[in-house]
């Protein structure tokens, strides 16, 4: 019978200053050479990273090869991919909004939607439009994720109904070093808010924002130079020092709280490992003798969790797990 030994490295998030991803609207075309998506897949590989993907307000009537081959990309690299769509505040009949989920899921491999222009307000039939919304694309994929756009400090029946997993509650270009999110927001994991910054020059009013938003209990923030009329539509021309502060901030507070590894052997053949720590970037590796350590998979989640298999104890008489930055 094999025997195991299981270590785990310390990791984590600091004491409420959690881990940062970076929520990124992508409203331009990879194009044939993909630059822009090229450096999307790049990031995912250091830091959590969501991109919204918009053909044409929307997922356009056919499917592209040029997204096919970014969304792989990203994907692969770690990250995530979400496909927007708009609501218009609810003017807009919900058949057509389900019209273009429908076809988001027919085109391209997706891990969610983004619904845009979303109210704020308690009106009942406001909840209900986007409760509806989010039922219809959770009975299509139950896995996908729904970040929901009202753009500022929004109703926490939003969550409770549930109408959104994440809410947007902060899209500005001025004022964020003086937004105050609301108080029922502290009560919720991180991952449940994003906030986006755009037409902000300067890189050091950018490190800024970036530090704020881990006070604000949000886990996802981008800070752009872009400008109106159309801000998301290429990348910052600081967005390498962006995503390395993020880089940064993230090994940091993975020095604070200690990961846990979850192992359960299926028969002799196969260990599942489930990791939950920080939601920083490190990678799970393993060792059959404690000096040679090879790398089985690399966590970028924001929410810091995730399951792997390791075929190799069925091989190995002894085999030792840990997680390192």
């Amino acid at each position: 019978m094999s025997s195991f030994l299981f270590i785990a490295a310390w990791l984590g998030a600091a004491l409420r200053a959690q881990a940062l991803g970076i929520l990124i609207p992508a409203y331009f075309d990879p194009g044939p050479t993909g630059t822009n998506w090229d450096s999307l897949a790049a990031a995912a590989g250091r830091v959590p990273v969501a991109v919204i993907m918009n053909p044409n307000n929307g997922p356009s009537t056919s499917a592209r090869s040029s997204y096919t081959k970014a969304i792989a990309k990203v994907r692969g690299a770690g990250g995530q991919v979400i496909g927007y769509v708009y609501s218009s505040y609810t003017s807009r009949p919900i058949a057509d909004v389900k019209a273009d989920i429908d076809r988001y899921n027919s085109f391209y491999t997706l891990d969610g939607i983004f619904i845009d222009e979303m109210t704020n307000d308690s009106l009942a039939a406001h909840l209900a439009y986007y409760g509806e919304l989010y039922h219809y694309i959770k009975e299509r994929r139950p896995t996908h994720w729904v970040v929901e756009n009202p753009g500022i400090n929004t109703l926490e029946g939003y969550l409770t109904r549930p109408a959104a997993d994440t809410l947007v509650t902060f899209e500005h270009f001025t004022g964020y070093d003086s937004y105050q999110s609301d108080a029922w927001t502290q009560r919720y994991l991180p991952t449940a808010f994003s906030h986006l910054c755009y037409s902000i020059a300067s890189s050091v009013t950018m490190t800024n924002y970036v530090q704020l938003a881990r006070s604000r209990n949000a886990a996802y923030i981008y800070v752009t130079d872009d400008t109106a009329n159309n801000p998301w539509d290429t990348l910052p021309s600081y967005w390498e020092s962006e995503v390395a502060l993020i880089e940064q901030l993230n090994r940091q507070a993975a020095t604070n709280r200690p990961a846990t590894l979850r192992i359960m052997v299926m028969g002799t053949n196969t260990a599942t490992i489930t990791v939950a720590g920080s939601p920083g970037r490190y990678v799970l590796t393993g060792s059959p003798n404690l000096e040679k350590w090879q790398p089985i998979a690399t966590n970028v989640s924001a929410a810091g969790i995730y399951a792997v298999s390791d075929p190799a104890p069925s091989k190995l008489p002894n085999r030792a797990y840990r997680t390192e930055q």
